[in-house]
């Protein structure tokens, strides 16, 4: 894949609205929004180490003939059987074969130059030639689409009571979808598919379907004058992965798109150590169809469409003749079975805050204004957990098969939560600073202008 020249991200934005004073000082605007952005950063492996259309047939034969070797049989049947000189009990795996070379260059040789690799990419060293490693560049092809109807109605008032000179509330509410190719815009993310970088597109993980905010400014008798203001916004969603086995042979267990990405391996761009998305669910679909109440029947169509076949690496061995699917089933080199979610699965929570303030101001002549305050913010000490970048993970742990063990549920993740989420989800006051949501605070202030 190559880009003739490079292209400046842009962003166009088009809304168009109503707005109409309902009666004096109250106006009522609706306004619907679309803001499409292209030419972000997105990163390609452009010499598609680990993709399987590139199988190095060389490499491939002598790792399984290594492995052989090791095991001391003569044929992978017998391998499957008994492998003596690699396990005490037991055949071969695998795992066995991959780490003899039969597995991605990035899992093999950490992205460098892997020519025993036997999917190790275009320049991959068959036949002589110059054997290259992953090569992870930046292309502008990111594209995302913000659609957003926002409503908000605003009533200013003089003197409504008496002791009150001046009232102003403004409530507004805002129904969007925020769908892009990865979980955050903002910064340099790699495509989820190196082959296919628009396969997935879909809620970005700033993503909220409702957003409900008001605050109000109160002038009060003495100089006083009190504010609130509160937001409550819907869920932010997650992506749901299989998960990394941990172990060499990842592209043939969580690797389904076939494309290099999925095998866990660090090295493989900025989604490295996570498996591919969950078959037949998009970027941010928990959250966004799939919830705790019925991710047990995402899992189930995967464990009934999906598991116990081969990945398009799986497939690669089959048609070159290398192995055949019964072969990669009982050596644990297919799409592995998900665990399900407890019952009561948690979701990602909604975002509660309502803070309120105080202050007096007294001048001093005409240049000097003192303005002491008491502001509580998260005055409720609401409990809010899921903030952007710590929301419950997607990682889907895993079923066991040969090579792999069975995985224990984890809490924090979206099939091993039941119930409460853990404190470690919990919105914490972080550096001090937009802590929204945060547990109680209490600020004491003065202000001087002059």
């Amino acid at each position: 894949m190559s880009v003739d020249v490079h292209k400046s991200p842009r962003s166009v934005q088009m809304n168009i609205g109503i707005q109409r004073e309902l009666r004096p000082g109250m106006v009522l605007t609706a306004d619907y929004l679309r803001n499409i952005s292209t030419h972000t950063l997105l990163a390609l492996d452009t010499n598609h180490v680990g993709d399987a259309r590139f199988l190095n047939m060389g490499a491939a034969t002598n790792a399984i003939a290594a492995t052989l070797t090791a095991c001391g049989v003569a044929t992978i049947d017998a391998a499957i059987v008994n492998c003596p000189g690699l396990h005490s009990t037991g055949g071969a795996t695998i795992v066995d074969f991959a780490a003899n070379g039969l597995d991605s260059g990035y899992s093999l040789c950490g992205g460098g130059p892997c020519p025993d690799a036997a999917f190790g990419g275009i320049a991959n060293g068959a036949n002589g030639t110059t054997a290259l490693g992953g090569n992870q560049m930046l292309f502008p092809i990111g594209r995302s689409v913000l659609n957003a109807l926002q409503l908000s109605l605003r009533q200013a008032v003089h003197n409504p009571i008496k002791g009150i000179r001046y009232f102003n509330l403004q409530v507004s509410y805002q129904l969007s979808r925020y769908d892009s190719q990865a979980a955050d815009g903002d910064f340099i993310n790699s495509a989820w598919n190196y082959a296919n970088p628009s396969q997935y597109f879909g809620p970005n993980g700033l993503d909220r379907t409702h957003q409900i905010s008001f605050g109000g400014i109160m002038d009060l008798p003495m100089h006083f004058r009190g504010s609130v203001i509160g937001h409550f916004y819907s869920a932010l969603p997650t992506t749901l992965t299989l998960a990394p086995t941990g172990f060499p042979g990842g592209m043939f267990v969580p690797g389904v798109n076939g494309d290099g990405t999925g095998d866990g391996y660090a090295p493989n761009g900025a989604n490295g150590t996570l498996g591919s998305i969950l078959p037949g669910t998009n970027l941010g679909s928990y959250g966004r169809g799939i919830d705790g109440s019925n991710i047990n029947d995402a899992i189930s169509r995967y464990n009934q469409t999906f598991a116990g076949n081969p990945t398009p690496a799986g497939q690669a061995l089959i048609n070159a003749g290398l192995f055949t699917a019964s072969q990669l089933k009982q050596l644990g080199g297919v799409m592995p079975l998900v665990n399900q979610a407890p019952g009561n699965q948690a979701n990602n929570a909604w975002l509660r805050d309502f803070d309120l303030s105080l202050n007096w101001t007294y001048k001093i002549k005409e240049r000097v204004e003192i303005q002491p305050g008491v502001s509580f913010f998260n005055l409720m000490n609401f409990a809010n957990f899921d903030p952007p970048k710590n929301t419950l993970s997607g990682v889907l742990s895993l079923a066991g098969q040969p090579g792999l063990s069975a995985q224990a549920p984890v809490i924090g993740t979206a099939n091993g939560t039941p119930g409460r989420q853990p404190d470690s989800l919990r919105v914490g006051l972080g550096s001090g600073v937009f802590g929204l949501g945060s547990p109680r605070v209490l600020e004491f202030g003065l202000k001087i202008s002059f």
